[in-house]
């Protein structure tokens, strides 16, 4: 459906004035482009935005220049552009890196104008906006745009083969439970042997992502509330920690998993050849998508999969919530053009219209009140997991802690998988170790 974005002349000429920090207009350029930098959203990830972006070029004139980045240069990417100034108009930003590029001074400042323009805060996610600024600046230098969140993907023929009924799955004592009866019934469908449990480890980039929710529910946290110093030492960091090893340990996710990433451990769910997982909505997109299109549909598996959300652990129901953000570089040659990209990107039918496309979830509340959402019950148990999820101190000194996190993780992991006799005293000490480096980098 072709959507009307009525922009008047005076409508660019006052934005420039105030959606932006006063003293920050716009160089000299065409009016008509915008050079925008994004991430591998989706399979064709300039096509398919192109595609969701046409009636807005057609209605403004606005010619969007779509460059992809691989996730895995785009730090270093944007990093090095924010401090050459040779820079796009705008960017997709991770919602982690936002305070820390804006701590190098390189993003454009929103002004309250501007927000409003877009609906207001109250428009998005909470935890989302969240990440719109470095904490406690009262400065938005970024706008949330698509939203990640984990839940728990499962086979139903498998649960129901091993007795496990879905409610089993909703704390951690009977979730454990539950894992060991899958263990037990030593399943086996379609002539595949099923893995009650399937984890990634020291590979994956999500490694601080997986331990995170269960570090939170169990009452630990990263940082103190005053961010001065890190808290991983904590009794409550190790028992969130040891619980989600002692999935592992206990035999009940087959330690060869433990050298994959998360997408390998999704082919492995969507091969058939574990029962569960924890991955995001994408996965749902994934499995309803045809095999020549790059999905599942058709499996056994896609037949025969649901979503719940995380077990609820001693302190609360937690998971990790990520995604991506949209900002202006300071340096861009076309602010009012590329704040009229995120004020289309941003609105309703454009959020529904990628989220369908991408397989994320969107940033816009009202978005998910879309049948695409709301009459799918695996979709709304991500709508559900962003309401209780939780995202890192929206630090400028985030983006140094990341890699060093995934470091220490890793080795942690790299213990499990030796072989050696189980040692939780080896858990505190790479804890300690990671506190120690952390705040290293905090009393920089």
């Amino acid at each position: 459906m072709k959507i009307r974005i009525v922009l008047p002349a005076l409508l660019i000429v006052s934005l420039l004035i105030v959606s932006l920090v006063p003293g920050c207009a716009s160089k000299k350029t065409d009016e008509n482009v915008v050079e925008m930098w994004v991430m591998p959203n989706s399979v064709e990830p300039i096509s398919d935005l192109e595609a969701v972006l046409k009636p807005f070029e057609e209605e403004t004139g606005i010619k969007v220049k779509i460059t992809s980045v691989d996730w895995g240069a785009a730090w270093s990417k944007i990093t090095t552009a924010a401090t050459s100034g040779d820079v796009p108009d705008l960017v997709q930003l991770g919602s982690t890196w936002v305070s820390a590029i804006t701590g190098m001074g390189a993003l454009e400042v929103l002004s309250a104008e501007a927000i409003v323009a877009l609906g207001g805060k109250e428009t998005f996610v909470p935890v989302s906006w969240k990440t719109t600024e470095i904490e406690g600046s009262g400065q938005t230098t970024a706008i949330p745009w698509i939203v990640d969140a984990r839940a728990l993907y499962f086979r139903t023929d498998a649960l129901r083969k091993a007795g496990v009924q879905k409610q089993d799955l909703s704390n951690w004592k009977s979730f454990k439970g539950s894992v060991k009866t899958l263990y037990d019934a030593d399943l086996m469908i379609d002539e595949k042997t099923i893995a009650p449990l399937g984890v990634s480890g020291k590979n994956d980039w999500n490694v601080i992502h997986s331990l995170a929710p269960w570090i939170w529910m169990a009452g630990g946290d990263f940082l103190s509330p005053d961010r001065k110093t890190c808290t991983l030492d904590s009794p409550e960091v190790f028992d969130g920690v040891s619980y989600y090893i002692s999935l592992v340990t206990d035999g009940y996710v087959p330690i060869e998993y433990l050298e994959l990433n998360t997408a390998q451990v999704s082919g492995n769910f969507n091969d058939g050849a574990c029962a569960m997982y924890f991955d995001g909505p994408y996965e749902v997109k994934t499995l309803t998508r045809p095999a020549a299109e790059g999905g599942a549909l058709g499996s056994l598996t896609s037949r025969n999969f649901a979503v719940t959300g995380y077990p609820k652990g001693p302190k609360g129901l937690f998971t990790f919530v990520g995604g991506s953000t949209l900002a202006i570089f300071k340096g861009s040659k076309n602010k009012a053009g590329a704040f009229e990209v995120i004020k289309y990107l941003t609105s309703k039918p454009a959020q529904v219209e990628y989220a369908k496309v991408s397989g994320f979830l969107p940033a816009r509340a009202d978005a998910f009140d879309d049948p695409y959402f709301a009459n799918d019950p695996n979709r709304k148990v991500f709508k559900e997991a962003i309401y209780y999820g939780r995202t890192y101190p929206p630090v400028p000194s985030w983006g140094l802690l990341e890699p060093l996190l995934t470091r220490r993780f890793g080795i942690m992991w790299d213990y499990v998988t030796s072989g050696a006799d189980y040692n939780p005293d080896e858990i505190k000490k790479q804890l300690a170790l990671a506190k120690k480096e952390v705040e290293s980098i905090l009393n920089q």
